[in-house]
């Protein structure tokens, strides 16, 4: 009997409250070859990349492994890292060689585009730049986001970020001088953009029934149609189909609508409560990480979108860490706080931990033979080397996932010599699809990848 398939484009149909709506289905063995390894139809598994941004750099006695290789032992810092090691590989020792000059503004553009920043006139700011190039997201999202609903996702932790010296310091994804994709905060309206929840009320007089319907969940809209289906594929298929279901209640639980009020002018919908009960001098880290990280998992299995930036904190941020007992700003407490700055390295400790709750989201939705994680390469690192010194050199760099295939896998701690971080932008790209040969700009351009960490 001829084994059942059906397309990647494939989504599940029906209606709520009048409205036709579509969902996307996780990648199913019914939708690739034999051996797990291309879509049924012959074209490959789809090759993502994302971004993980911090600001202020780190403490590199607390952050570099002290041994190389395969078998590097995860260091203080790095630390929450451990339980994904085999995915991660660890590069260090190598330079920002886009120029120096205002040690966080040049870190920035140059560690996320491989080229020189614009200086601008400062107005009555200390300085001012933006990107001369696109950043490495947009420089993929042009080649393997074209073919997605959304081209490139940005998302932001962390609001308390420098607004007032130029795009550089402001936003991660730049698509040019001064032309910015700026990050959502709010993961409501990340999950509305992406699965368009946004429903509206008839301006009718309400009645009990209307208001059960605009309150229904989008699963429950589907059900027809995913029965359906499930009647139909392996048992495999049919673990996954239920595994996404309850991915996809998780969410809408957590970013659950308030109940209805009714008025006289007619049911209106529910204004949805903040994702994430924090301030901005209480902000919940954690949890508003978590939450973004479990959409772009989702939106990656589904297909949304291929690519992501996620702006944790900013160059010269704001950001209190109150969670480790810090009273001041990050960018603050890197060059105040005396000492081998323990609050400094913890903060980055935190960091870590909210990298590696990422990697664990994509991670858990298998795809093929595998999971999502190991189709995707994510790109993390920093404005800074080392925030008190402003140094962009021995940089900050991670390179996980496993890139299709690309990447080494397990991953290593490859020290270099003072090597150009271009380079690493390159094996990214590369790892992502890009047949390019070389990249960057000025000093930063480079026509060989970082090899050590590719297979």
């Amino acid at each position: 009997m001829p084994r059942f398939q059906i397309s990647r484009r494939s989504v599940l149909r029906g209606t709520l409250g009048g409205t036709a709506i579509c969902f996307g289905l996780p990648p199913l063995e019914a939708m690739f070859n034999a051996n797990g390894t291309a879509h049924a139809q012959g074209a490959p598994l789809p090759r993502r990349l994302g971004i993980f941004f911090w600001g202020g750099g780190v403490k590199h006695d607390r952050w570099t492994p002290a041994t190389t290789g395969p078998t590097w032992t995860p260091s203080l810092a790095l630390a929450p890292l451990a339980p994904l090691k085999d995915y991660v590989s660890i590069v260090s020792g190598m330079r920002v060689r886009t120029g120096n000059e205002q040690g966080h503004h040049a870190g920035a553009v140059g560690i996320l585009s491989g080229a020189p920043m614009v200086v601008q006139p400062a107005g009555s700011a200390p300085f001012r730049s933006t990107f001369s190039a696109p950043s490495v997201d947009q420089v993929a999202a042009a080649v393997i986001g074209k073919d997605s609903r959304f081209k490139s996702l940005e998302v932001g932790i962390s609001s308390r970020t420098n607004g007032g010296e130029g795009t550089s310091l402001k936003h991660l994804s730049h698509n040019g001088p001064d032309s910015t994709n700026p990050p959502e905060y709010d993961p409501i309206k990340v999950f509305d953009r992406l699965f368009g929840a946004g429903f509206s009320a008839p301006n009718t007089t309400p009645v009990t029934d209307a208001t059960i319907a605009l309150r229904k969940s989008v699963m429950d809209a589907v059900l027809v149609d995913l029965n359906g289906l499930r009647a139909r594929v392996s048992t495999s298929d049919k673990v996954r189909l239920d595994q996404h279901v309850a991915n996809i209640r998780t969410i809408e639980n957590r970013l659950s609508m308030a109940k209805p009020t009714v008025s006289g002018t007619g049911c209106k919908l529910p204004v949805r409560p903040a994702a994430i009960a924090d301030t901005r001098s209480k902000e919940l880290l954690e949890e508003r990480t978590k939450a973004m990280s479990d959409l772009i998992a989702i939106a990656f299995a589904c297909d949304l979108t291929r690519v992501f930036s996620m702006m944790y904190s900013g160059p010269t941020n704001g950001t209190l860490f109150w969670q480790v007992g810090a009273t001041d700003g990050h960018h603050n407490l890197t060059h105040d706080e005396p000492g081998d700055q323990p609050l400094v390295h913890a903060c980055t400790v935190v960091t870590m931990k909210c990298f590696a709750s990422l990697l664990e989201s994509l991670r858990a939705i298998p795809e093929a033979a595998g999971n999502i994680l190991d189709n995707s390469v994510i790109y993390g690192s920093s404005d800074v080397s080392d925030g008190k010194a402003h140094s962009t050199t021995d940089y900050p760099l991670v390179v996980a996932g496993g890139g299709g295939g690309f990447l080494k896998h397990p991953g290593v701690h490859y020290r270099s010599s003072s090597e150009n971080t271009s380079t690493v932008l390159l094996t990214v790209l590369r790892a992502a699809g890009l047949p390019l040969a070389q990249f960057g700009a000025g000093g930063g351009l480079v026509s060989a990848s970082c090899a050590a960490i590719e297979k």
